[in-house]
């Protein structure tokens, strides 16, 4: 009860104060460095249940915090709630240099003090150091405050090596702290991480979970991308079914987002049936408000059937689409699918019938070259991009990086270039990254001979380079 109203305290002086921290100190001194971090993790929690009105809240909680933990001295970390309570706001988003500096100060256990170390390094961007030191200690073995947020560091810390064992401890950080902002983010690592290792089950649990308890948190757009990215790659594994039960469970205005989404990474990914499913899901809305008016999925739809028998109909909707309802990005795409509808009924040109008449003539060994100069040509052919990346000299490799070969490299394509410069800049945190948009299995079933063939394939190159220049999600 003591604890309960010394929160409460805590919240109200933040209210209170006008301007600085200090202004709340003034009025109540006897606030322990646990009681305001238990504070700031209740005020975080309600932004993982979606109060966004509580966000300036946290910033002014994470403030005084941070001034009351650099005005502790030895004798306040005498009580390990304390001490556990640096550890926790440190990995709450807290500032590395006052809890490096209030560690030294403290006289802790051993373990206490290397977390504090593997938490300095994590918060200070030096990933290698922080497993180094964290991977031997168990959140299991530490209390439960704590060792949810241990659990979760180390999770993320580990995703790229060791999947598995990053998913167990996401897993453990849910178990030790259900419905707060740590298992809101330990579910949205998590469908991530099984899109990865392939496994369809858990990664239709962690989504279903996730929009059942935390689709209105200010980090769902993270999971959005997860998703979307996570159903094109796991499509032969989830059921329309399962994905039709997992957006059930949203608003509508949010399925249909997502099914949009869905419909376009399908379409360019030339995964005709899924892209046809989200395409029909986007136009019927709910409650008898459908979307059959809304551009993006008429477009969405038609890219999927852009070069099968109906490319007549899927002409004529195509040229009913506004272009001012679009984004400049899916208005350079409509430009690519109706040039590439073009394409298609365009007529057989002469050379490609007597190449076809005359059959395999040339040897395996030039098939490599012919398949790298058509695809140049499609590169060169392509109708301009509003905002797209001119053509670069390959960017300059760091010092840390593999030493080149000898030869020097062939001048990237545009789009080369475009995927050359999104890899060199710096990543973005809780980001995933988005998978090529390429279709080497069907591509692989279509023969480069036959005239309405190799018009499909020249298709597919076309929209597969238009998406590396676009990006994979509508704006």
């Amino acid at each position: 009860m003591r604890v309960r109203i010394a929160i409460g305290r805590a919240v109200g002086l933040l209210l209170l104060a006008a301007g600085s921290p200090a202004a709340a100190f003034a009025q109540d001194d006897g606030l322990q460095p646990y009681q305001l971090v238990r504070s700031l993790q209740l005020v975080q929690d309600r932004i993982a249940g979606g109060d966004h009105a509580a966000l300036p809240m946290q910033a002014k909680l994470l403030e005084m915090t941070d001034a009351r933990l650099r005005a502790a001295d030895a004798g306040d970390f005498k009580d390990p709630k304390n001490f556990r309570a640096l550890l926790v706001y440190g990995m709450s988003g807290g500032n590395p240099v006052t809890v490096e500096a209030a560690a030294s100060r403290a006289a802790a256990d051993p373990q206490s003090l290397a977390i504090a170390k593997g938490v300095v390094a994590y918060l200070n961007g030096r990933p290698a150091a922080a497993i180094e030191i964290l991977k031997p200690i168990d959140p299991m073995s530490v209390p439960a405050d704590l060792g949810a947020f241990l659990a979760l560091v180390k999770g993320s810390l580990l995703a790229a090596d060791e999947p598995a064992t990053a998913l167990t401890l996401l897993d453990e950080a849910r178990l030790l702290s259900p419905g707060t902002l740590v298992e809101e983010a330990a579910l949205r690592r998590s469908v991530g991480l099984a899109a990865t290792q392939g496994d369809a089950a858990r990664f239709a649990l962690a989504s279903t979970q996730y929009v059942a308890g935390y689709l209105y948190s200010p980090y769902a757009s993270q999971f959005a991308d997860s998703f979307v990215s996570g159903v094109i790659a796991l499509h032969m594994s989830i059921s329309q079914h399962k994905l039709a039960d997992i957006t059930s469970m949203m608003d509508p205005a949010r399925e249909k987002v997502i099914y949009l989404r869905i419909a376009r990474r399908a379409a360019i990914d030339g995964l005709s049936d899924l892209s046809a499913f989200a395409s029909a899901r986007a136009e019927q809305g709910r409650n008898g408000k459908g979307n059959q008016d809304d551009p993006r999925a008429v477009l969405y739809s038609s890219l999927s059937t852009v070069t099968s028998a109906t490319i007549d109909d899927v002409r004529a909707r195509l040229g009913t689409i506004d272009r001012g309802k679009l984004s400049e990005s899916d208005r350079a795409l409509l430009d690519a699918a109706q040039a590439v509808a073009g394409e298609v009924v365009a007529p057989v040109r002469a050379a490609a019938m007597n190449e076809t008449e005359a059959g395999p003539a040339k040897s395996d060994a030039a098939k490599p070259a012919e398949t790298e100069a058509a695809s140049q040509a499609d590169a060169e052919g392509l109708p301009p991009v509003e905002g797209a990346m001119a053509e670069q000299p390959a960017p300059v490799k760091p010092a840390d990086a593999p030493a080149a070969t000898s030869a020097p490299p062939a001048p990237p394509t545009t789009a080369q270039a475009a995927a050359e410069a999104q890899a060199s800049a710096p990543a973005q945190p809780e980001t995933p990254s988005v998978p090529p948009a390429s279709t080497p299995a069907a591509a692989a079933s279509l023969d480069p001979h036959d005239p309405t063939d190799a018009a499909m394939l020249k298709a597919r190159r076309q929209l597969d380079q238009i998406d590396q220049l676009l990006g994979a999600a509508p704006k």
